[in-house]
């Protein structure tokens, strides 16, 4: 395919605060008194937000340029924003469904964008206009003032929603959920990953088929993955996020509460391998959205289905360690949603029954899974989406081996700095919103070192905000600090919604709803220090922060 020259829609939409300074906390909340500090160093406004999110979505930066590249589902460009130009950011627009010249596929989303190790290339995954149809990866040289020319566009499996460059750069792999968006009594795509080679510029769509006869899929369930009865792996898994550690890409699959590992010399899945449960019988978590407080409390039948998004990877002495961000995600496609809300102020109980008004307190109407409709789950266990958390496993011959999760700190130590606007969602600013519902909701994770530590950086979707952990030693892996630049004080004019003649939703000032992360190493930054580069998609912001 030719070369083509990328057009460039000018904009200059300089952060004009939004938020008043004073309100935010620009710095985190223990620097001066952690192995970290954080610090927001500069910041970009897309000029767009939305109440629902999907305004500024996946980062990525280019070590060769200085730009980071961000994806804006709102206005559907991908920003190319110069972090070395001072405090106030602005972007140039690049339109890339225009560059799109492939007459077999139906521009319909960009999802996520990835800069190879070396800066020279760009990959963004592309979603057709027909959800059952494949999508595309396009690929971009880039240039020194930011700018991009298409090089290649290959073919992707169904609805490819993350793109990422292996470390050595020798292959761009695709995450294809494969979704029912119209729901299950219609077709089911298949999830699969996409791995192009860029050495011999091959592409193959790797799906789950090997896992579909009757004694795989009853291996899977027995181990703990999460199956919808009734249905063929390969139709069931979504794969949602990918890092790539040597020969190995580690997927996760959200709705199954698992894990699957690609060998990328073989081009097979060896394993697929759930990540567990935070268990709440020992595990504090605040389920009353009711009460306006923070209140944890265990409950000997609860667990939370951990149901990972984003993964990292990170290697000590050897050995290949992951990270996951537990968001939880419910199915909800057509007329199916797999929900099963109870109102404990109206006296309903728990699924299992275990769990009333009477002998919990809670007052407040509370979202479990419906475990009934799902192989791999316990009798007699009552599920929520999520953990709340993030979590570390080494990888080993026989699968993976979880060493740490933070457990209760999210809740427990966001209450701690944020106590009027603890468990707020992303769509309001109201107190103890979310506890019912995956509370904070952990989205994003990334991992980088620091002068010689290694610290891992957890966001959090509804409350707000990034968590640090030094992960150096991961079995004993400790907080160190947190940064909250949202303003939960002011209301963006324009984004009130109203329900009954009430505000119901509405997008406050400041960074809302981090969505993707972005690590860059000091010998990489423009001004020579470790920076955390994050996209907020209800805002429409991108925040770039300083580590020292």
């Amino acid at each position: 395919m030719r070369k083509t020259t990328v057009m460039i829609i000018a904009s200059a939409l300089c952060f004009a605060s939004a938020m008043p300074m004073a309100a935010v906390s620009l710095t985190g909340y223990e620097n001066g008194n952690s192995s970290l500090d954080i610090t927001l160093k500069a910041h970009y406004a897309s000029g767009s937000f939305n109440v629902d999110g999907g305004v500024m979505e996946i980062v990525a930066y280019n070590k060769a340029n200085c730009f980071a590249y961000a994806v804006n589902g709102h206005d559907g460009v991908l920003a190319a924003i110069d972090i070395a130009k001072g405090e106030n950011l602005s972007s140039v627009d690049i339109d890339v469904k225009a560059l799109i010249n492939d007459d077999d596929f139906a521009y319909g989303d960009m999802t996520s964008v990835a800069v190879s190790p070396d800066g020279s290339m760009l990959a963004v995954s592309l979603q057709d206009a027909d959800y059952d149809e494949g999508g595309r990866i396009a690929l971009f040289s880039c240039n020194e003032d930011g700018s991009l020319e298409l090089q290649r566009i290959y073919e992707a499996g169904i609805q490819p929603d993350m793109v990422t460059f292996s470390p050595d750069g020798n292959y761009v792999l695709t995450a294809d959920e494969g979704e029912p968006r119209e729901g299950y009594t219609d077709d089911d795509p298949e999830g699969s990953v996409t791995v192009v080679s860029l050495q011999d510029g091959t592409s193959a769509v790797i799906g789950f088929d090997a896992f579909d006869n009757a004694l795989a899929r009853k291996a899977l369930a027995d181990n703990g993955v999460v199956l919808q009865k009734g249905t063929d792996p390969s139709e069931d898994l979504e794969p949602e996020y990918i890092a790539v550690s040597g020969n190995n890409a580690y997927v996760t699959l959200q709705e199954a509460n698992a894990v699957a590992v690609l060998d990328l010399d073989k081009m097979i899945f060896t394993g697929i391998y759930s990540i567990g449960y935070e268990d709440y019988s020992k595990v504090p978590v605040d389920i009353d959205k009711k009460d306006d407080a923070y209140n944890p409390a265990t409950y000997e039948t609860l667990r939370g289905v951990r149901m990972p998004d984003a993964i990292a990877c990170f290697t000590v002495d050897g050995t290949d360690y992951i990270v996951t961000a537990n968001e939880g995600d419910a199915r909800e496609w057509g007329d199916y949603l797999n929900e099963d809300e109870r109102d404990f102020g109206d006296g309903d109980a728990s699924p299992t029954g275990a769990i009333t008004a009477e002998n919990s307190g809670l007052d407040g109407k509370v979202v479990f899974l419906a475990s009934s409709d799902y192989d791999g789950l316990e009798n007699g266990i009552d599920y929520l989406y999520g953990g709340r958390t993030m979590t570390i496993f080494r990888v080993a011959n026989s699968g993976l081996e979880e060493v740490f999760t933070s457990a209760d700190d999210a809740e427990r130590i966001t209450y701690g700095y944020l106590p009027e606007y603890y468990n707020a969602s992303n769509d309001n600013a109201v107190l103890d919103d979310r506890s019912g519902k995956k509370g904070p909701e952990a989205e994003a994770v990334t991992v980088g070192e620091v002068d010689g530590r290694i610290y891992a950086f957890l966001a959090l979707e509804r409350t707000g905000g990034i968590m640090v952990y030094d992960v150096t030693d991961p079995g004993n892996s400790e907080y160190v600090n947190y940064i909250n630049t949202r303003d939960f004080m002011t209301v963006v004019p324009g984004s009130e919604v109203y329900e009954d003649g009430e505000l119901d939703k509405w997008v406050t000032g400041g960074d809302v709803a981090p969505e993707g992360l972005a690590f860059v190493k000091a010998e990489d930054s423009p001004s020579g220090e470790a920076l955390l580069i994050a996209a907020f998609e209800v805002s429409g912001t991108v925040a770039v922060y300083s580590l020292s």
